[in-house]
């Protein structure tokens, strides 16, 4: 009947779609590509923040992405933060750019 409800488990799901990141990720490298690379600017000290971004550097490694986090202080200006995107987006090697939230 339409009413029953559908028992959806988030960890198999989340399991499910990282064998599948994964294997896009090592297709796209089969066909000649360069290895997907995120870099995270993680800026000032806060504790869950350095959490959240370990558990995305895990996550892509878990996947085949290579990553790396740029540690920058809290007094960072904002013009000196928007030039260092501006330098990774013109960066080759770079696939993807995260600016972890929240900033100082």
């Amino acid at each position: 009947s339409s009413d029953e409800a559908t028992i959806i488990s988030g960890t198999r799901l989340a399991k499910q779609v990282l064998k599948e990141v994964q294997r896009d990720v090592e297709s796209w490298i089969s066909f000649g590509n360069k290895r997907p690379r995120l870099t995270v600017i993680l800026v000032g000290d806060n504790p869950a923040s350095h959490i959240y971004v370990r558990n995305k550097i895990k996550a892509a490694a878990a996947v085949g992405i290579s990553s790396e986090i740029i540690l920058r202080p809290k007094d960072i200006s904002q013009e000196e933060l928007l030039d260092m995107t501006v330098k990774l987006n013109k960066d080759s090697t770079v696939s993807g750019i995260l600016v972890q939230l929240p900033l100082p």
